[in-house]
């Protein structure tokens, strides 16, 4: 991976490089960002530099052979911890399809990488102690040819208590070795690994370099770029699936199921749940983020400033008229039950069930008067 092919954080890239280059290099980072938003691919980038042989000034030079081995995730002084559903199995048992995966998609989310190594997802991820024990005895040992030796651990809010065993190699790793932690969620990682680890904070993909890339990568028309880039939300992994699908109906479905919702009209909901439930979980999923970025936008539009919106005039036509039954008693209420939805589609719920009963309590809560 090189810098060049990370969508956007160019000031970031060019704080990498200087970090890098002025070799104050700190020996455990935390490349902190939420999904999609490129942390992985920074960390690899910014791994492949530091071990290029040829390095220019903006980049590794992807051509020498630590390049070429970084690139194809084969490196022997490159090592990876992910989490994973079996409690006997080692990350390195893993590594085929995990080198698959990313090579893909360096934008994995956690979700993605549960379904390709299990269809089952209602099983739960995991980073083990003997994964852990594992991380300590790798690293123990000398690096065979880079400059430095570099074990990635990726999404380290799965490290429950068995981390600590991690906690004495992350404050002092074996010299010339580079530990780089990937997250999303800080209040997910234990709070004595964070304190070991160097801060890196990766933000959002800007709409601009969204859009950028979505008319670069797949041709796309400017028009449709920007609505996907508004639905994506900075999420590059989102705006991929996004791509196959047609969300163009997005708000015609959202506002008639909160006029649906609010009537508690069951003859009107059944059929919505229909459509919903034979969209697909990916169709699903994108549906309800574009439901709490509608729900978040009447909220904005009623208490603070409209520049703040990011929604075509046909979106603010209703939010004119939706907005008064969002207040901030039913909003966190409203938002969590998209959020708890999300989680549950992920995990193979009955969709007709989940959806029915999420109508019947979004109805509840716009009808609860503000005190």
């Amino acid at each position: 991976m090189q810098f060049k092919e990370i969508i956007g954080h160019s000031s970031l890239k060019d704080k990498l490089l200087n970090i890098a280059q002025s070799g104050r290099i700190s020996h455990t980072q935390l490349f902190l960002g939420p999904e999609g938003s490129g942390n992985l691919a920074l960390a690899l980038a910014f791994a492949q530099y530091v071990n290029c042989l040829q390095p220019s000034t903006e980049d590794s030079c992807g051509n020498c052979s630590s390049c070429v081995k970084f690139q194809q995730i084969i490196h022997p002084d490159l090592h990876f911890t992910y989490p994973f559903t079996s409690p006997t199995k080692l990350s390195k048992e893993l590594i085929e399809e995990w080198r698959a995966a990313i090579i893909d998609n360096p934008y994995i989310s956690d979700f993605d990488w549960l379904q390709k190594i299990n269809s089952e997802s209602n099983k739960q991820l995991n980073i083990t102690a003997e994964e852990c024990r594992a991380v300590i005895n790798g690293l123990g040992l000398k690096s065979y040819e880079a400059k430095y030796k570099v074990h990635v651990i990726w999404q380290p809010e799965y490290l429950s208590k068995e981390g600590n065993i991690l906690l004495k190699l992350l404050e002092e790793p074996p010299p010339l070795t580079l530990i780089l932690l990937v997250g999303n969620n800080t209040e997910k990682i234990l709070p004595t690994i964070l304190s070991r680890a160097q801060l890196v904070k990766v933000p959002k993909i800007t709409d601009a370099d969204l859009i950028n890339a979505l008319m670069a990568k797949y041709s796309m028309d400017e028009q449709k770029a920007r609505d996907t880039a508004r639905l994506a939300d900075g999420n590059f992994n989102r705006a991929k699936s996004l791509i196959d699908i047609d969300h163009e109906g997005y708000f015609t479905l959202f506002s008639d199921w909160m006029r649906a919702c609010y009537g508690q009209k069951m003859l009107e909901l059944q059929p919505m749940v229909d459509t919903l439930s034979a969209g697909g979980r990916e169709y699903i999923k994108n549906f309800l983020h574009y439901a709490g970025q509608m729900i978040r936008s009447a909220f904005i539009y009623r208490y603070a400033k409209q520049d703040l919106l990011k929604v075509n005039q046909t979106e603010l036509a209703f939010l004119l008229k939706f907005s008064p039954f969002l207040h901030d008693q039913n909003l966190a209420e409203i938002t969590k039950s998209l959020d708890d939805a999300t989680y549950h589609v992920e995990r193979n719920a009955n969709l007709k069930i989940l959806f029915l009963n999420l109508s019947l309590y979004i109805g509840k809560q716009l009808k609860t008067a503000q005190k």
